[in-house]
């Protein structure tokens, strides 16, 4: 540490103002996403955002140009439904909505990724005027380039690049994440007051709302700890007033969907096997976050040509960014350890017991109200990374710590030597599927089946179950209505891509076997029980590609001919997918 020998004190490195450092990461930011667009095009167009966002975005903004209420779908759960009581299906912000009225033009299959840039511009604005708060008020010694690396190592780490490329919402509340805490440590109640206000509202609007409990968690526990640090209640009045204001403003939204969760199969929450299903393993979440994207390429380095072994639900590369080899010099620099420093550090601890899950925390968790319902542990590491690099940050307060430059270039290697050499990070990439929807084959296809379907026909997709284990990655879900697909195509569907759909609004009470909306062969007796004149459609092959329609139990008419005049010949249009 240089220190200035006539004060005995260490040097204050240069340090540039706030307008400098937001234009800087700002820069990068704009730089950031579009590598990412060259990487892939239309990079966030996958998975959930695919299958689930973008249909009902589509139709939304076809309803909006139509002078009609975006709340409902006409194709979904047999039409008219009221999508203001699911929780799994909205997404009213204003700015899904405006984009949403790019449906039918040139642009439309860039929606999702025109909201995520519009997301990761107010994570970078956040987390950078936080960064320069923390230096200003703790009088931290970080140079210039640390807090710019330390804002874009959270802003682009894998976990973005992988669960925001698959549920967009995780980047909604990325982007929250800053102001919170931005909002408790406002020395103006009222500033302070707005910002909880505001960006509660943002999360509610187009958040992950299954990350809500715990972000609240963790937030009402810095309020607390940040009152007692600084002895004043404004922390916590800033915290509890502006929820509050966030509440009556979203209140009519809010009764809906609280009416419609009540209604649904996942208020009851999780059995034990489904919370502790995929917690993430302790040696691979320590991998995964100091090694993670070395792991494609050491898997196929092991033989594993296909990668079966990076499947969903969780990566072995979820968790890795640039500044995880920087906590061990953080974590044993000379500095003193302030308050904060040791709450970031506790909560990421705490994070971590959630993301490995072990078994008595799940025992514990199935107990409790609420937290029974946390099915997907990996979230929580969003919320890991956002305080970890506050916890590296605030370790600034006696100069550089000892090792960090080279932690810093160490990191960054690791982090983005392997990047060129393996796929671009998602949970599904739905490639098949993306193929088909951007060449056009798929809405011909579907042009083909409606001149065959009758004025209020409804259609189910039937997969057998073991078929789909030995087909799953091959299988073109666009050309079977499944997912949320059927508002895209503008197809009355019997079913849709919701574990929040209120009972007493599916038209089908039997559950979907599959998560997608599809139902097993042995659900087609219910099923017809209950809607004799379903239109049925099965995927029969996929190499070749076979699919069958019937009116119920008749007869499987083929499909090929529809295929084929929307240009899709046999595998040749369609290549095995990538595993």
């Amino acid at each position: 540490m240089t220190t200035d020998q006539r004060a005995g004190l260490p040097l204050r490195p240069h340090q540039s103002p706030l307008r400098s450092l937001l234009a800087w990461n700002l820069g990068a930011t704009i730089l950031g996403f579009f590598a990412l667009e060259w990487w892939r095009p239309c990079y966030f167009l996958t998975d959930d955002n695919f299958s689930g966002l973008w249909p009902t975005l589509m139709e939304m903004g076809r309803r909006l140009k139509e002078g009609r209420s975006p709340f409902y779908t006409d194709y979904l759960f047999g039409g008219h439904y009221g999508a203001l009581r699911d929780m799994g299906y909205g997404n009213w912000h204003p700015l899904v909505m405006g984009l949403s009225l790019l449906a039918d033009t040139p642009a439309q299959f860039w929606i999702v990724d025109l909201v995520a840039f519009a997301l990761l511009l107010v994570t970078v604005t956040g987390f950078t005027v936080l960064a320069f708060r923390l230096r200003e008020e703790f009088s931290l010694l970080i140079p210039d380039g640390y807090l710019v690396f330390y804002v874009l190592s959270f802003v682009f780490s894998t976990f973005i690049l992988t669960v925001g490329a698959s549920w967009m919402n995780f980047l909604a509340t990325q982007s929250c994440l800053p102001w919170f805490m931005l909002g408790l440590l406002e020395r103006r109640a009222v500033r302070g007051t707005f910002l909880i206000t505001l960006f509660t509202i943002h999360e509610f609007l187009i958040g992950y709302l299954g990350l809500l409990v715990s972000v609240s968690l963790c937030f009402s526990i810095v309020a607390l700890v940040l009152a007692v640090a600084r002895r004043s209640i404004r922390p916590l009045f800033c915290w509890g007033a502006g929820n509050l204001l966030a509440v009556f403003v979203l209140s009519p939204l809010i009764l809906n969907v609280l009416d419609g969760f009540a209604q649904s199969t996942r208020v009851h929450g999780m059995s034990l096997d489904d919370l502790t299903l995929f917690a993430v393993p302790p040696i691979m979440f320590v991998s995964s976050f100091f090694a993670g994207n070395w792991t494609e390429p050491l898997v196929r380095w092991m033989g594993d040509s296909h990668l079966a072994s990076l499947n969903f639900p969780y990566l072995p590369s979820i968790l890795a960014c640039p500044a995880a080899w920087c906590v061990g010099p953080a974590l044993f620099s000379r500095g003193r350890w302030g308050y904060l420093d040791k709450l970031c550090f506790g909560l990421a601890v705490a994070l971590v017991l959630l993301i490995i899950r072990p078994h008595a925390l799940g025992v514990l968790m199935q107990h409790l109200p609420v937290f029974r319902s946390l099915r997907w542990p990996f979230r929580e590491g969003l919320l890991f990374l956002f305080f970890v690099h506050l916890f590296i940050i605030l370790r600034f307060r006696e100069g550089i710590p000892r090792w960090q430059g080279p932690a810093v270039i160490f990191g960054l290697l690791v982090f983005a030597l392997p990047l060129p050499f393996i796929r671009p990070p998602s949970l599904n990439p739905l490639a098949l599927d993306r193929r088909l929807l951007f060449s056009g084959q798929a809405a011909a296809f579907w042009t083909n089946v409606k001149a065959m379907l009758h004025p209020g026909d409804q259609i189910v997709t039937v997969i057998d179950d073991s078929f789909w284990k030995a087909n799953a990655r091959d299988i073109p879900y666009s050309l079977l209505g499944t997912a949320n697909f059927p508002c895209f195509f503008q197809v009355c569907c019997g079913s849709g891509y919701s574990v929040t759909a209120p009972e007493d609004q599916k038209p089908i009470k039997t559950w979907p076997h599959f998560w997608f909306g599809a139902f097993d062969e042995e659900q087609v007796p219910a099923i017809l029980a209950e809607r004799p004149h379903l239109r049925i459609l099965r995927v029969v092959s996929t190499h070749p590609l076979k699919l069958t329609i019937s009116d119920g139990s008749g007869p499987q008419v083929d499909l090929t001919p529809a295929m084929r005049a929307a240009g899709i010949t046999e595998a040749a249009s369609i290549p095995p997918a990538v595993h």
